[in-house]
């Protein structure tokens, strides 16, 4: 058999294909992303998702077996995300429990607006029943609530911080950390990128507002 070659004729190395290939299922988790967002889990369709790639049916099924993979997918890639988002602020040196905060949720919230069409359809919980039927494996299912609980646990540890040094006032961490991240989340619902009011400023303005709010909220 022949081997596979770039568009030169030249012979593609293994390396060059994968991240082709991977360039590719991304393309393809972009339009499903966007598909979802706008009509929902249950109302999309494989083909809902060629027609907005502008690609056959084949290309998708390529990568991806089942709409639940889609679905999946989206839900990795914006936890992959999330994390990265948050990974400065964690990695950070000498900050102290609120300013680690701040610049945790303000990581977080523009996110949010920057990856808004995946942030949607990740938000939507209820839906990850749906996907996990037919022959979506099990065991990527449970590395998207790993991921779930390796964020969440990351604001829970903050808070614990600041309120084992005195800086935050007592209380459940899991439940502040729940109240936070929920207020940032619900952002899925009402931003809505690319409208009128959209722009650099007012997302920035977007990202200090519920940063404050998540510091001046635990603050003795």
């Amino acid at each position: 058999m022949a081997p596979k070659t770039n568009g030169n004729g030249d012979v593609a190395s293994p390396a060059r294909l994968v991240d082709r290939q991977k360039a590719s299922a991304g393309e393809i988790l972009d339009a499903a992303a966007k598909a979802f967002a706008r009509r929902g889990y249950a109302a999309t369709s494989i083909d809902d998702v060629a027609d907005e790639l502008g690609c056959t049916k084949g290309r998708i099924y390529h990568y991806f077996r089942t709409k639940g993979e889609l679905f999946i997918g989206i839900h990795h890639r914006s936890l992959v995300w999330a994390l990265e988002a948050i990974r400065p602020a964690l990695d950070a040196e000498g900050l102290e429990p609120a300013e680690r905060l701040r610049r945790m949720v303000h990581g977080h919230a523009t996110h949010m607006m920057e990856r808004a069409d995946y942030m949607g359809p990740a938000q939507h919980h209820t839906e990850m029943n749906l996907a996990r039927e037919g022959r979506t494996k099990d065991d990527s299912v449970a590395e998207i609530f790993a991921m779930r609980h390796e964020f969440e646990a990351a604001f829970v540890g903050v808070v614990e911080q600041g309120i084992a040094d005195g800086s935050f006032r007592a209380g459940d961490p899991g439940l502040i950390a729940k109240a936070v991240l929920g207020s940032v989340n619900w952002m899925s619902v009402w931003f809505h990128a690319g409208s009128s009011m959209d722009t650099p400023a007012e997302r920035a303005r977007i990202a200090a507002e519920f940063s404050s709010f998540a510091v001046d909220g635990v603050l003795v």
